[in-house]
């Protein structure tokens, strides 16, 4: 038989609680739109806490990461990583134009964690076309803008972009934005826009850098403009 004197048990005591206290994880599930588990998933957990000599840091952050399995299911340990609190956040790497960019999914819990805390995180993905946390939504940016020396009131205008893969059609009414005037939300591919006003159509041309000027009645392109590069970007005039 072991026998503990006092600091003997005093020491095992303080191992026990420390490697509790130091315990940590998050876990949980990404789901698409419909409830099915989406593989392949990137998650993270950063840290939220921040002391004045922990800003020295060059903008690092400090963070864990995985990506979900098949199932769709994410398991990471937090006990590494620095006392405090923690957010999670999910996104999927999707192609944009021969480029790839990051699609973020809706968290069930927005609210940050312990990181010595076992927490439940679940995500889904989708297209949203703008929450309070994403005001532009999570897809692509669709900017009306007036052409040079046009002054037409653009507030209602009718934006119809038809996805030249699948044919997917959205019709949608701009609404103001720090962008501009814009449709959110859209799923990132190649689109035929057109721009009808009072149910008269507009003539378009694609504005950025090295776009043609010439009007015409639908411009088709993908969602790689303006500086965000989830943009297409236009002018209009009756």
């Amino acid at each position: 038989m072991v026998r503990l004197n006092r600091r003997g048990i005093f020491v095992a005591a303080f191992l026990l609680v420390t490697s509790h206290a130091f315990a940590g994880s998050v876990s949980g599930i990404v789901v698409d739109e419909r409830g099915e588990p989406l593989g392949g998933v990137h998650v993270e957990v950063v840290y939220q806490t921040f002391n004045a000599d922990q800003l020295m840091g060059y903008g690092e952050s400090i963070k864990a990461e995985t990506v979900t399995g098949a199932d769709g299911r994410y398991s990471i340990q937090t006990d590494h990583l620095p006392p405090g609190e923690y957010s999670a956040h999910a996104y999927q790497v999707v192609a944009n134009g021969g480029r790839e960019t990051n699609i973020d999914t809706v968290a069930s819990d927005l609210s940050t964690f312990a990181g010595n805390a076992d927490t439940v995180r679940d995500f889904t993905a989708g297209t949203i076309e703008a929450s309070a946390d994403m005001p532009y939504g999570n897809g692509g940016i669709f900017v009306v803008n007036n052409a040079v020396m046009d002054y037409t009131d653009l507030g209602a205008a009718e934006v119809t972009l038809v996805n030249a893969e699948t044919g997917a059609t959205y019709v949608k009414t701009v609404r103001s934005t720090g962008e501009g005037l814009a449709v959110t939300g859209i799923p990132l591919g190649t689109y035929r826009a057109s721009v009808r006003l009072a149910g008269r159509p507009m003539q378009i041309a694609l504005w950025g850098p090295g776009e043609s000027d010439a009007f015409a009645a639908s411009v088709e392109h993908d969602f790689t403009m303006g500086y965000s590069g989830n943009q297409i970007q236009v002018v209009v005039k009756p």
